[in-house]
């Protein structure tokens, strides 16, 4: 379906003034304006997620991460953003069903590592020298791994899984 001129004129203009509107805010506020249309848990919980790390410096092409990469009815919690490796930002993504290792490849969002989240058994941040790495413990097996350059989110998402590991429900 084309577009006319004029509905592009009017999206750009409706873009400009929530840039206005909202500052440094408005990236948030698109997505969640995205998030609240959005037709499933998975999209709208992702986008609500993502939507806390708007201060953060990344870009990810993400639209269609939710169709490619998680199911329909999961919940996203929370979504960790790794340091820049091959031209992107690889993610960790929290969901009531499980934790992911995602990162955008030439053919779509793809997923290195998954634990089911009743193999989780907690989180926590190793500092290194220039970075850090987000270790995600499991049963059995190495557990997941992601670099990270950004402390404070990262603490965040690391506190929810070591949380969600001990049985306690997530902060509302």
């Amino acid at each position: 379906m084309e577009k006319s001129p004029n509905h592009w004129r009017g999206a750009a203009a409706l873009q400009r003034t929530l840039r206005e509107e909202h500052r440094g805010d408005a990236d948030a506020v698109m997505a969640q304006a995205f998030a609240d249309t959005s037709a499933g848990e998975a999209e709208r919980t992702y986008r609500e997620a993502m939507a806390r790390n708007h201060g953060l410096r990344f870009r990810a092409a993400d639209v269609n991460l939710p169709q490619q990469v998680l199911q329909p009815d999961e919940t996203v919690f929370d979504v960790a953003v790794g340091a820049l490796r091959s031209d992107t930002f690889p993610l960790l993504i929290v969901t009531d069903q499980r934790v992911l290792h995602v990162m955008d490849r030439l053919r779509g969002w793809t997923i290195l590592e998954e634990a089911p989240a009743a193999e989780v058994t907690g989180a926590e941040i190793e500092e290194r020298l220039l970075s850090g790495r987000l270790r995600v413990h499991v049963r059995d097996g190495d557990g997941l791994s992601l670099k990270i350059s950004e402390w404070t989110r990262t603490q965040e998402v690391a506190e929810l899984i070591q949380r969600l590991a001990t049985g306690r429900p997530p902060p509302r």
